[in-house]
């Protein structure tokens, strides 16, 4: 995002461009983040920048008054509300963008895996119904006990070699 990006973004919401400083703090948050022009988390970004100005101009000011220290703080307790209320938006759409990463990432492992010769000989197991009747137990010969499926005597050894499968009640 460049700075007119940023002053589109803060002419729609605040009603005025960026200024210098609100706007690096915004460029190294995009740039940390990689927004995109339109992000909704840019959107917040804005507001919450906009709101730390405005802040820090109100604590440069003491304000003389009763009754202008007394509307300073009701704007400050609106502020805090909008600020909690955009850092807890902000902070849902963070979550949400890292469990959708975390997912990808696990898909991208599966993928890899299924390209695998591994994978391409259990997808052929899997097309014969190899797999399935082994699961169920259905081979000829075979019987399960527990959560066993177990062949006859082994010719050769005289040993019975067991395949665990998944537990069915």
């Amino acid at each position: 995002m460049d700075r007119e990006d940023f002053d589109n973004l803060s002419q729609d919401l605040l009603g005025r461009p960026v200024t210098a400083a609100e706007f690096q703090a915004l460029l190294h948050a995009a740039t940390t983040l990689r927004l995109a022009a339109g992000s909704p988390v840019a959107a917040m970004l804005v507001l919450y920048q906009s709101l730390k100005t405005e802040i820090a101009e109100a604590m440069a000011e003491r304000i003389g008054s009763a009754e202008a220290r007394a509307k300073a703080r009701r704007r400050a307790r609106i502020r805090g509300w909008i600020m909690g209320a955009v850092l807890g938006f902000g902070c849902g759409g963070l979550g949400y963008t890292l469990a959708t990463l975390q997912t990808l990432g696990r898909d991208r492992q599966t993928l890899h895996w299924a390209l695998t010769p591994e994978g391409e000989r259990a997808r052929r197991m899997s097309n014969s119904g190899l797999l399935k009747a082994l699961e169920d137990c259905a081979i000829p010969g075979w019987v399960r006990q527990d959560h066993y499926c177990l062949p006859g005597v082994d010719p050769a050894t005289g040993t019975m070699r067991w395949i665990p499968t998944r537990n069915l009640p």
